[in-house]
C-alpha cells in the first residue's frame, strides 16, 4: 500500500480528499493532512510518504518550494501539485522541479485518480525502456520531463501515419492525458494536436512530389482515412488544395 500526504492549507478541501473511499481501492493510504510545505517536511521526517498531493498557494512553504526541497534533496515521495490558477508558468515550475502531475481546481477526482494509477504504475516500473530512435538528441542537461516530451516527439516521427491520440501517448510514458497535453506544450510551446498536425502536412507534402501517388493515397499514408477531411486540413494549413500544391510544385520544378 502507498501513503500519501494532502498538503493543503484550506483544511475543507483536505479533509474533503482524505475522506473519499476510492483510495482503498486504489492501495492508498492517506497518513494525514498538512496545512504548509513545512509541516509537511515534518511528516517526510516521520512516514515513509510515496506520494504527496499539494496545493501551490500556502503560507510558510507553498507547494513549489516543497517540490524544489524534495528534489534538491533526493526524497522519495513523488508530487503531484494542485492549483486554482490556470497558468502554464505554475506548470512549468512544477516540472522543472520534477512534479509528476499538475491538477487544476475544482478537482476532477477521475483525473486525479487516474493520474495516482499512473504514478503508481511508474513506481513499480521506475526504468523507463530506451528510446528507440530519436531525431532531437537527448543531453544530460535535459529534464525528465523534457525527455519524455523528446521521446514523445520521436514516437510522432515513427508512427505519425498512425491514428495516434494524446490518450494513447499519455498511456505509452505512464502520465495523465491532462499532465502530458500541458507538458507538451510547455516544453514546445504548441499543442500536441498542432504539433502532429504540422508534421503530418508536412510529410504530405513531400510525398505530393511524387506524381504517381494518388491524393487519397498520400493521405493514408499520413494519417487520415478521409481524404476529404485531409484536403481540407491541407487547405487550411498551405492555402491550397493538395492537388493546387502538386501542380504548382511540379510546374517550378520543370
Amino acid at each position: 500500500m502507498h501513503k500519501m500526504l494532502i498538503v493543503d492549507d484550506d483544511w475543507m478541501i483536505s479533509d474533503s480528499l482524505k475522506s473519499m473511499d476510492e483510495w482503498i481501492d486504489l492501495n492508498i493510504d492517506v497518513v494525514s493532512t498538512a496545512e504548509n510545505g513545512q509541516e509537511a517536511l515534518y511528516w517526510l521526517e516521520k512516514e515513509s510518504i510515496d506520494i504527496i498531493l499539494t496545493d501551490i498557494r500556502m503560507p510558510h512553504m507553498n507547494g513549489l518550494e516543497l517540490t524544489k526541497h524534495i528534489l534538491d534533496h533526493k526524497l522519495k515521495p513523488a508530487v503531484i501539485i494542485m492549483s486554482s490558477y490556470e497558468e502554464f508558468s505554475y506548470a512549468q515550475q512544477a516540472l522543472k522541479y520534477n512534479a509528476k502531475g499538475y491538477i487544476l481546481k475544482p478537482i476532477d477526482t477521475n483525473e486525479l485518480f487516474e493520474l495516482i494509477k499512473k504514478v503508481q504504475q511508474e513506481m513499480a516500473n521506475k526504468q523507463q525502456p530506451p528510446i528507440e530512435h530519436n531525431d532531437q538528441p537527448v543531453t544530460e542537461s535535459q529534464t525528465h520531463q523534457e525527455r519524455l516530451i523528446t521521446n514523445t516527439i520521436s514516437y510522432i516521427q515513427s508512427n505519425y501515419m498512425e491514428p495516434l491520440t494524446l490518450k494513447y501517448l499519455s498511456d505509452r510514458v505512464h502520465l495523465s492525458e491532462h499532465y502530458l497535453g500541458q507538458l507538451f506544450k510547455t516544453v514546445t510551446g504548441e499543442s500536441f494536436m498542432s504539433y502532429l498536425t504540422t508534421y503530418r502536412m508536412k510529410r504530405s507534402c513531400e510525398l505530393l512530389k511524387n506524381p504517381v501517388l494518388k491524393v487519397y493515397e498520400i493521405s493514408e499514408r499520413v494519417g487520415y482515412t478521409d481524404s476529404k477531411h485531409f484536403t481540407k486540413v491541407f487547405n487550411k494549413t498551405h492555402g491550397c488544395t493538395p492537388k493546387e500544391y502538386r501542380k504548382n510544385k511540379l510546374v517550378k520544378s520543370v
